[in-house]
């Protein structure tokens, strides 16, 4: 069949999510559950998928909702507990002092959000920093919306480095890769720690330099101001940009993929807060919301000092980075409690479980660290932990369906006609349709990657071996189109589903999904069209080599 016709049936339940959500204004709660059904009709009529691979990536999906919902139940737990003892009220005192311009709190926020995912990444970002802004007086749509737009430059090196050694190089890791990159004198660590890292970096630090500036204008936007509501503020929210971009430029260049967003992140916010104290940039007019957009926060507990009050969050930032730098600890969370489901109804499809691993986990423990030494009483834990399961409940029945139908789209290769997989179909026909034009939308293959598997990762062990052979196909170098499906797999997380529902579930707007989703599609696009117009520039410099 031609691949054209593939890729139009393959692409059906995507379209029709979007219109859902984006369109009807539906909630994932409902919609999921319509597009994995659509998935499955297609999967089994159409592509000729057996019942039991169809069946297999459905449990697989539904087992990888969990491992997610514990990443969203402890952000959530974290956020009630802060809220419910006065951590959060004390939180926002001294947030305040440092600015109440909310174009500035939010340019605090991407460094914020840029350090957790550079230490945790998997949604983590938008789970915590979200609630964090709700809990300083931001509507809950708009900070929702906001932290996911910001989520996008920091992923490609989130949770150290994962999208690039992790995924990029399960994807590359096979004989005609390592032929052709030896014809280089390259072999495949080279080729990802090396060009990968530095045009990753490239792209992705010179669009983060204005990210900041980007979210707030479509901040302003929603909270009932004007476009000139943002010029006196661009001096600030540029130099938030260049405070992270230039750190995380320079380390990825010499120190590789593993910490340009966690150190890049925390030299930039520690530089950004001084230079705010001491009046750079800083306007002279404060902005507000709207009065009809005006977030009123009730805050109970006791008082505490700014110190005692971030203690939950140092914990889980020294929790996250510990677990995942120092190597025997790392071996050890890796290795104890991990649960594994393996050929799941007769498939080669397969779940594990690093419970210690998990974010969510550390999430967890830092809170009862915390309540310790801050005295906080058993009662109030107990009442945070009883709301955080009842918020948490009705996100996954959206998760589990997103993720299953995702998984049957991933898996669907496995036919009786010897068709490739949804995913690729969709991919190697937009390769196909643009040829030459490709560098420019090379990027939105790795933004539907990661729209459907709600991972940078993911998408690039989907699209990254795919990207290799395109950019042959479309006569370009390699790395620099391998480089754009790592950015695009980054981007792709602002529109999300997974991250969507997780973030609407923590600030507690759970069916307001479809409106993050349609209000996320325009800075998604952007980002995507500009870091196509910047490796074209790059391309003219002679820059990328392979």
């Amino acid at each position: 069949m031609e691949l054209v016709t593939l890729a139009l049936v393959a692409v059906a339940p995507i379209v029709v999510v979007l219109v859902l959500m984006a369109g009807l204004r539906m909630s994932a709660m409902k919609a999921m559950p319509i597009g994995w059904f659509l998935t499955v009709l297609i999967a089994y009529f159409f592509w000729g998928v057996k019942a039991n691979w169809i069946a297999g990536a459905t449990i697989k999906g539904f087992l990888n909702a969990l491992d997610i919902m514990l990443v969203v139940f402890g952000a959530i737990f974290l956020y009630y507990n802060a809220k419910m003892s006065g951590i959060l009220g004390s939180i926002t005192e001294s947030i305040a002092k440092v600015s109440k311009d909310r174009r500035i709190q939010a340019g605090l926020a991407f460094l914020l959000g840029a350090f957790f995912e550079g230490a945790a990444g998997f949604g983590t970002p938008g789970a915590i920093v979200g609630p964090l802004l709700v809990g300083i007086g931001f509507p809950p749509l708009i900070a929702a919306a906001l932290v996911l737009i910001y989520n996008s430059s920091p992923v490609s090196f989130g949770c150290v480095g994962i999208p690039v050694w992790g995924g990029l190089g399960a994807s590359l890791d096979n004989p005609v890769v390592h032929a052709t990159l030896a014809e280089y004198g390259y072999t495949l660590k080279d080729f990802l720690y090396k060009d990968i890292t530095l045009l990753t970096a490239t792209l992705h630090g010179v669009l983060a330099v204005f990210v900041p500036l980007l979210g707030v204008t479509f901040m302003v936007k929603w909270g009932g101001g004007k476009l000139k509501d943002v010029k006196d503020v661009v001096p600030t929210l540029l130099l938030a940009g260049i405070c992270f971009a230039v750190p995380y430029w320079t380390i990825a260049k010499f120190l590789g993929p593993e910490f340009p967003s966690l150190l890049g992140a925390a030299i930039g916010l520690l530089i950004y807060v001084l230079l705010l104290k001491k009046g750079f940039g800083v306007p002279k007019r404060i902005w507000e919301f709207s009065e009809k957009y005006e977030a009123k926060e009730e805050f109970v507990g006791k008082k505490f000092g700014f110190l005692a009050a971030i203690l939950p969050y140092v914990l889980v930032a020294l929790g996250l980075v510990v677990t995942r730098v120092v190597p025997e600890i790392n071996s050890f969370v890796n290795n104890v409690g991990v649960i594994v489901v393996s050929n799941i109804l007769d498939t080669k499809l397969s779940q594990s479980y690093k419970l210690l691993y998990n974010p969510g986990s550390i999430f967890i423990i830092a809170v009862l660290i915390s309540n310790l030494i801050l005295k906080v009483d058993t009662k109030t834990t107990l009442e945070s932990l009883k709301v955080s399961l009842k918020a948490v409940a009705p996100a996954a029945i959206a998760l589990m369906f997103a993720i299953g139908f995702s998984q049957i789209m991933m898996t669907s290769g496995n036919n009786i006609y010897s068709y490739p997989s949804m995913l690729r179909a969709m991919a190697e026909a937009l390769a196909s349709a643009t040829g030459p034009a490709y560098i420019l939308v090379a990027a939105f293959v790795g933004v539907i990657g990661a729209y459907m598997a709600g991972s940078n990762t993911v998408s690039n062990i989907m699209f990254g071996g795919f990207q290799f052979e395109a950019a042959s196909f479309a006569g370009y170098p390699k790395s620099i189109i391998v480089a754009l499906q790592n950015v695009g797999g980054a981007a792709g997380n602002m529109i999300c589903v997974h991250n969507i529902v997780a973030v609407c579930t923590t600030v507690g707007i759970l069916g307001k999904e479809g409106v993050i989703l349609r209000r996320n599609l325009l800075p998604c696009a952007i980002y995507g069209i500009a870091a196509g117009i910047i490796a074209v520039v790059l391309l003219a410099l002679g820059i990328p080599k392979i």
